[in-house]
């Protein structure tokens, strides 16, 4: 009896052993993948904080509705304000040209709304359609041209409070904003436009309007933050923000984002530059979808995709409504391609 008993709590430690082991092999796999990761140190993206602006050391200028909005910004020295009046609307493509000088915190020409910032979202807060009264609208006027863009080489811009969109349903638009240039007109490191930040800003298409892209994204050191882009789809791709042909770093956090085709991602086509890889990138704390009344009319493929992109920080985002229609429905793609059957696209050290 008492050989039964020892047996039997022999039996009885061997399989708690047999179901404790596969668990302890799991958390030292796992320890072993925490450190590895630390020891590559450089393989994930450096978490920038959040810019905070500092006192002006230029001049302030108010533009009222009807005024020229393009000859302030051409007039603006690195460090200038412009104040652009709430409600206001000016229509045309407004270009960021390049300035001589401007480096450093103090030196950004800041373009923004009037209204004053006890009426606005703080910082790290989501502006949302609710805030449009109090935002300057600029309004591309069609004919395939966006409503911004920058020169080659400008830099340190900062665009605060502003309602960017078309000017009616009507006009064709392909890309409402293009930061960076994604032809191959830039081919080289030396003319991509850097240092650029659109914050609190409503970006948006019409219900009934076909328009590509929001942000084409081909610049360097850029942030998108607390923002609302949407409206954005198609019969083809369309997405709220898309970049290939800049070398980052990115960030696009705490953003309202949709679109049809894909809602944001990196890729998909050859960049003029060679060689180049979208890299340090974090993607965090965005809300992303589609909406559902969009089934059946405009193409859906994913919600996050990246085809060629490094260094990849994806953490705390909302991924919804997805459904199989021009491709198989997944919320998140991650496949090397750049169009042209090149090897030139990699997507790596990516952490979700």
């Amino acid at each position: 009896m008492r050989n039964f008993s020892r047996r039997k709590r022999v039996g009885k430690s061997w399989r708690r052993g047999a179901l404790i082991a596969p668990v302890l092999l799991s958390l030292v796999a796992c320890l072993a993948c925490v450190f590895a990761q630390q020891d590559r140190g450089t393989s994930q993206p450096q978490v920038r904080p959040r810019r905070v602006a500092s006192a002006s050391n230029g001049n302030t200028t108010t533009i009222k509705a009807g005024g020229n909005l393009q000859q302030a910004i051409d007039r603006a020295q690195p460090g200038d304000t412009l104040l652009l009046e709430a409600g206001a609307a000016f229509t045309g493509t407004f270009t960021l040209p390049a300035k001589r000088g401007g480096e450093g915190s103090a030196n950004w020409i800041t373009i923004r709304t009037n209204a004053p910032d006890t009426e606005l979202p703080p910082a790290g807060t989501r502006i949302t359609p609710a805030h449009a009264h109090l935002l300057p609208k600029l309004l591309s006027p069609g004919a395939n041209a966006p409503a911004l863009r920058t020169a080659a080489g400008a830099h340190h811009y900062r665009l605060v409070g502003l309602e960017i969109a078309p000017a009616n349903a009507s006009v064709e638009i392909t890309n409402l904003v293009t930061l960076g240039d994604g032809s191959d007109a830039q081919n080289k490191l030396e003319t991509v436009p850097h240092h650029l930040s659109l914050e609190r800003c409503y970006i948006h298409a019409y219900p009934d309007q076909a328009l590509r892209r929001g942000v084409a994204l081909n610049s360097a050191s850029t942030d998108i933050l607390d923002s609302h882009l949407s409206d954005f789809k198609a019969t083809v791709d369309a997405q709220a923000v898309w970049g290939w042909n800049g070398p980052g770093p990115f960030r696009i956090i705490n953003n309202y984002l949709e679109a049809s085709g894909e809602v944001a991602g990196f890729g998909g086509t050859e960049p003029a530059i060679p060689g180049l890889v979208p890299s340090d990138i974090e993607f965090r704390r965005n809300y992303c979808t589609k909406q559902v009344s969009w089934r059946g009319r405009w193409l859906v493929k994913n919600l996050f995709e990246l085809k060629n992109a490094q260094r990849v920080w994806v953490e705390g985002n909302v991924l919804e409504n997805n459904w199989a229609d021009g491709q198989v429905g997944y919320a998140i793609v991650l496949t090397p391609g750049n169009g042209t059957g090149s090897a030139s696209a990699v997507v790596q050290e990516v952490t979700i």
